[in-house]
């Protein structure tokens, strides 16, 4: 716009001038009213072209912004590996067997696992000779002794148990026992034995009917927990041994000229297994 002000003001002054000296042009005069015309109308004509020129430097208005439609990459497919689930180690056995509170009969009778049956492992003792397993019978866990066991499952993360402080014996060798009697393995026969203790006294008695019994007498070691002495039969007599179970059992032997199997049980547990000790 300032451009074609700047022409119009130096037409005015071209036509100022051309008045004042009356200068002739090519031959002919002009006049003034011509002057001023053609120079109005290159002044219209310069600032129609000043316009054109003005909008063409005008920089272009901004595009319209454009939508850009993003295209998800490419997600990595995750590769899923599934671990397949640990079985859990279970135990069986081949003869019924009791399940203590700790390795050994000098722990007390907590449970025991039947042949058929099956218990869930959860650690081993140190020297591998017991499992601890879900006791069977009753809350808790109890110590399996391993002869008898097998094992399925992983065994390889089981925790390894250090054996429980030693119970107080409580064993009580006196009262009456239903004792099985037989060769080693079986079969066993069923006899009643009443027992009798002063201090570490034992005897016994079998009543085999018709007159007939068997009559022990023995002498209880220093931890209470065993006994052994003689007995003495209608026709025959020997020794014997017994051994503290648990709670209410025990596993011993006689002799009779050959070495047999002789256990015992009262107060609802079960018949020890295996039934002689040796």
């Amino acid at each position: 716009m300032k451009k074609w002000k700047v022409l119009i003001l130096i037409g005015v002054l071209l036509i100022n001038l051309l008045t004042a000296c009356n200068l002739p042009s090519m031959g002919s005069e002009i006049s003034v009213e011509d002057l001023v015309a053609t120079s109005v109308q290159q002044t219209q004509n310069v600032a129609s072209g000043d316009q054109e020129e003005t909008e063409a430097d005008v920089p272009d208005a901004p595009p319209a912004t454009a939508t850009l439609t993003l295209q998800p990459s490419d997600t990595a497919t995750a590769t899923v590996t599934l671990t397949p689930t640990q079985e859990k180690p279970m135990v069986s056995v081949s003869v019924d067997t009791n399940c203590r509170s700790g390795p050994g009969t000098i722990y007390d009778w907590v449970g025991g696992l039947l042949v058929g049956e099956r218990a869930e492992v959860v650690g081993r003792s140190m020297d591998g000779k017991y499992w601890i397993i879900k006791n069977p019978d009753q809350a808790g866990t109890c110590w399996l002794w391993a002869n008898y066991a097998t094992v399925t499952g992983q065994t390889s993360g089981l925790a390894q148990y250090t054996p429980p402080p030693t119970p107080t014996p409580a064993f009580y060798w006196s009262g009456n026992w239903t004792t099985y009697i037989g060769n080693e393995g079986g079969p066993y026969l069923p006899y009643l034995l009443s027992v009798t203790v002063d201090e570490k006294d034992f005897t016994g008695l079998i009543d085999l009917g018709g007159g007939d019994t068997v009559n022990l007498t023995g002498t209880i070691e220093d931890d209470y927990l065993s006994v052994s002495g003689t007995w003495v039969g209608p026709t025959m007599s020997g020794s014997f041994t017994f051994f503290a179970f648990g709670i209410g059992q025990f596993q011993g032997n006689y002799d009779n000229g050959f070495a047999m199997s002789w256990c015992g049980t009262k107060g609802g547990a079960p018949a020890p297994s295996p039934c002689g000790k040796y």
